[in-house]
């Protein structure tokens, strides 16, 4: 049986002259040079057909097909590097992108480089990653208590135990530093670090925060000291707001408007860490570079060759059998081949850095606008896959066969599973359902899996707990299963999915239960509106105001759920959302009163018997509702936020 935790672990080092074999016989070919030959093991057609004028006709489609202004791209192989600038860095006045002088802001990669503050202060002997983070927290406390102390190295896997906040609604101003972040936007902990992973912006600001208490250096005079100019990437910095002399040449963020991409101002990053990183291709390849080459860059070392090495190795999993956390880098599959690397998504600008370190080759990609139908997303992944189909084919997998004895065990998966990405104590643990993975039996010896926007895909078990896609046994997707000691199924793990956990939630949290009792409640709400209108009296108008009420609510929270990031941009949400919230606090505060109306109702025969139904119908959907608000922490929140913002 697996472990039924997440593991933090080492589990590599330099590769065996066996393993540094069986890699070179699918060696990844990216060589994005004008003559550069590809080494010996690599089939004659990458020869024939060099990589760059191939990423050269991708990247020039996605533009035109997504609909995205421009984009910049940096490839890396055995020290030599290609960089390209693509389309635009402003649509509206045609400023072309140039790749060692255009600015880019490739939001989260700019945790790659605190971790690497991380590392080179844990070889000079400054910080250990082991140690309980509070040793370098004087002036900060976390909340909650657990029986083994949280680290670093739990940090660098994002398996710090804390919930996230701000999945939907901004909570004030940004704080002026990173101190006041640390201190106004703390989260709860839910959980014991190093078992779950749930991707957290507050982690690695914690991790920036204690690089400055260890060196005394601002993060970005350390950063720039230590990393940025031993490696010449002087055109890197970490800005929360783009100074003057840097925003001629920024890439600006666009939407799409009409068909076609629009220009927007700059946004505000609320700490460095979080995604403030404005760079350009040149200087990431520098970055790569160093990463691939033992730590040096042209003779500057930043790190030790064994100190990259514990870099770059898995230690953390949710699952031994799935991909997980190097320090700080994803670790992917693809194609039968590992990758470690980083996503960067801000407002408008989506990044892509990937690392192949046993080959010694590197990708970089940032686009300045989501696109048509969010096609930057789709689109880093194509040309990644585009690269990656450049080598060697992967070797062919068999089509999986459901064990015999699967019927009888499919039952015990089926249910419905939430991210550990999300709030728990607060208001915004509301919309965890509508992030849901649903999965059912098949009745066909595998299981239906369900993510949202999705149709169901049907899943094959090829090991205890571990499942393939049926159809496309090559694909690289893999699901887990974890189970607790009784035997009962507690969690779901997607393979190259390593920023969250998905954990198993009793049917009165799930999506099925939630769209049914909306649905029920709001059917019985507007049913007590009109039963105020055709028949005046007492009850019937307090249940229509109990109704109406909650109506307003179901509308608000629903327009602000769809349209939030419209609403946030005209600081329209947090009026609205107190609005929202206090109809749905002054309904429930009615409700009591209903009860004893319907009551009456039935004591004095009052009425007809379907009026009387239908009264006691919505007082009923009332008394349900304000359950469900009170078990979202909606309730209490609608009261405080309707003060702060008006």
């Amino acid at each position: 049986m697996f472990p039924s935790t997440g593991e933090v672990r080492y589990t590599c080092g330099m590769p065996s002259e066996q393993h540094r074999a069986a890699l070179g016989v699918v060696a990844l070919v990216l060589v994005f040079a004008l003559a550069v030959p590809a080494w010996a093991e690599v089939p004659r057609r990458a020869e024939v057909m060099s990589l760059e004028p191939l990423v050269d006709r991708v990247v020039t489609g996605q533009l035109a097909a997504y609909r995205i202004p421009g984009a910049t791209v940096a490839v890396v192989r055995d020290g030599q590097v290609v960089a390209r600038g693509y389309g635009d860095a402003d649509a509206g006045k045609h400023t072309p992108v140039v790749a060692d002088k255009t600015l880019f802001r490739v939001a989260s990669l700019g945790k790659l480089f605190v971790w690497t503050a991380v590392m080179q202060l844990a070889e000079r002997g400054r910080i250990d990653l082991d140690a309980d983070v509070h040793m370098y927290l004087e002036d900060l406390r976390l909340p909650g208590a657990y029986d083994r102390p949280l680290t670093l190295a739990h940090l660098m896997a994002h398996a710090g135990g804390f919930e996230v906040h701000e999945r939907l609604w901004p909570e004030g101003p940004p704080p002026g530093t990173l101190l006041e972040y640390l201190r106004e936007r703390m989260p709860a902990r839910v959980r014991p670090p190093g078992e779950l992973s749930a991707y957290s912006d507050y982690g690695t600001s914690l991790a920036e925060h204690i690089v400055e208490r260890v060196s005394g250096r601002p993060f970005e005079q350390y950063l720039r000291e230590n990393v940025l100019e031993p490696l010449g990437m002087r055109r890197t910095f970490f800005r929360r707001t783009v100074p003057p002399e840097l925003a001629a040449d920024m890439a600006l963020g666009h939407t799409l408007e009409n068909g076609s991409p629009r220009a927007q101002p700059l946004e505000q990053v609320v700490v460095a860490s979080s995604g403030s990183l404005l760079t350009t291709a040149t200087d990431l390849a520098r970055f790569m570079l160093a990463h691939l080459q033992g730590g040096q860059h042209e003779g500057h070392r930043i790190l030790r060759e064994e100190t990259v090495r514990r870099m770059h190795c898995q230690h953390f999993t949710h699952d031994p059998r799935l991909s997980g956390w190097a320090h700080g880098f994803m670790e992917f599959h693809l194609d039968g081949q590992r990758l470690i690397g980083h996503l960067g998504d801000a407002y408008l600008f989506h990044s892509l850095l990937v690392l192949m370190p046993e080959q010694g080759t590197g990708l970089f990609v940032s686009y300045n606008g989501p696109g048509e139908k969010e096609g930057a997303q789709r689109a880093r992944m194509e040309l990644l896959r585009t690269v990656l189909a450049h080598g060697p084919p992967a070797p062919p997998s068999d089509k999986p066969v459901p064990p015999r004895d699967f019927a009888e065990r499919a039952a015990r998966f089926a249910g419905g599973y939430q991210t550990t990405w999300r709030a728990y104590g607060t208001a915004e643990s509301s919309l965890g359902w509508r992030q849901e993975i649903r999965v059912r039996d098949g009745r066909d010896g595998t299981l239906h899996i369900r993510e949202p926007g999705h149709a169901p895909r049907r899943w094959v078990e090829v090991e205890p707990r571990l499942f393939r896609p049926a159809e496309d046994p090559a694909a690289p997707e893999r699901v887990a299963f974890r189970e607790d000691a009784a035997g009962h199924i507690t969690h779901l793990f997607f393979e190259n999915q390593p920023a969250a956990a998905y954990e198993r939630v009793p049917w009165y949290e799930t999506s099925a239960f939630t769209y049914g009792l909306l649905a029920v409640c709001a059917t019985l709400f507007a049913l007590a509106v009109l039963a105020g209108v055709l028949h005046r009296s007492p009850a019937t108008g307090l249940l229509a105001v109990i109704g109406l009420l909650h109506l307003l609510f179901l509308s608000g929270f629903t327009l602000l759920v769809r349209h939030h990031v419209e609403l946030v941009e005209y600081g329209a949400a947090p009026r609205l959302l107190g609005v929202s919230m206090a109809c749905a606090l002054g309904a429930a505060v009615l409700t009591p009163g209903a009860f004893a109306w319907s009551a009456r109702a039935w004591w004095k025969r009052s009425g007809t018997l379907a009026l009387r139904l239908s009264l006691t119908g919505a007082t009923l959907a009332a008394t349900a509702f304000a359950a469900w608000l009170h078990h979202w922490h909606l309730l209490g929140f609608g009261a405080w936020l309707l003060e702060a913002v008006f």
